[in-house]
């Protein structure tokens, strides 16, 4: 019976993956153009803070094409499944954390053979006219039946969380957010973008574009919106563009080589 529960244990193990189970992909994000293959293995690092490791490693020019998010017992979760899910959607390097939540406590029922054995023992004399005869015997007993025990068991469950990343060629390398009502009220404006993110040796890194410039123009035309500057990038693929930013609300002209891929 134990090598029966440890078995099943052991299978219901190697066919649950939580890392695959509860992945989350970013629509596209594998095929997108610029990804550079590799035959590299992963890279898995530990973090403390998503927000800030994941803007970093975009700053290197990684991009994030998942994610997986779950509570489970600490023992049950290794890494070789965190490098099975990686592999299997081609990312290049690893974002994870785990944090103590709770334990769960409880009791196992273990139902067992319980086996009584009893002997018996005792003598008879039987008298008559030619004297007294005593006869002795014995007698054993068994009695079958189950025994129940509990075995008492703890379980440290933790929050598990993983974002994936690809190696990507930047076009331009910058990437925008939309303007918050703060820096629309500064422009006088609803149109533009804000850059968020500015990726090391793109084009835009070598021309000083930084964090927090407003893109107004691209290539001769206004930017209203974040699906416009994507739009505007497709088309001028390979060109080289003026771009127009706002700088601490001074105008900025700079003249940018946006990458084929």
């Amino acid at each position: 019976m134990k090598a029966s529960i440890l078995f099943l244990s052991l299978l219901l193990a190697a066919c649950a993956n939580p890392y695959s189970q509860f992945y989350r992909g970013i629509p596209d994000a594998r095929v997108r153009p610029g990804y550079i293959a590799t035959t590299e293995e992963v890279k898995i690092y530990s973090t403390s803070d998503f927000g800030r490791d994941r803007k970093a490693l975009m700053q290197k020019g990684y991009m994030p094409v998942g994610d997986s998010s779950f509570n489970a017992g600490a023992n049950t979760v290794t890494e070789a499944q965190l490098r099975e899910q990686a592999s299997k959607i081609g990312a290049h390097l690893v974002l994870v954390s785990s944090k103590f939540t709770h334990a769960v406590s409880g009791a196992i029922p273990l139902t067992l053979p319980d086996t009584t054995t009893s002997y018996s023992s005792g003598s008879a004399t039987a008298y008559g006219s030619g004297g007294s005869v005593t006869a002795y015997g014995s007698s054993t007993t068994t009695t079958y039946g189950t025994q129940t025990t509990y075995i008492p068991y703890t379980v440290n469950r933790s929050d598990f969380n993983a974002i994936y990343f690809v190696k990507v060629k930047p076009k331009i390398g910058f990437i925008a957010e939309p303007l918050n009502d703060e820096t629309k009220r500064m422009l006088q404006s609803n149109s533009g973008v804000r850059v968020d993110i500015v990726v090391e040796g793109s084009p835009a890194f070598e021309a000083n574009v930084l964090p927090g410039d407003v893109l107004v123009s691209f290539g001769g035309e206004s930017v209203r919106s974040i699906e416009h500057y994507q739009e505007l990038l497709k088309a001028l693929s390979g060109e080289t563009v003026e771009v127009v930013l706002n700088r601490d609300g001074r105008p900025l002209k700079l003249i940018l080589q946006v990458n084929k891929r």
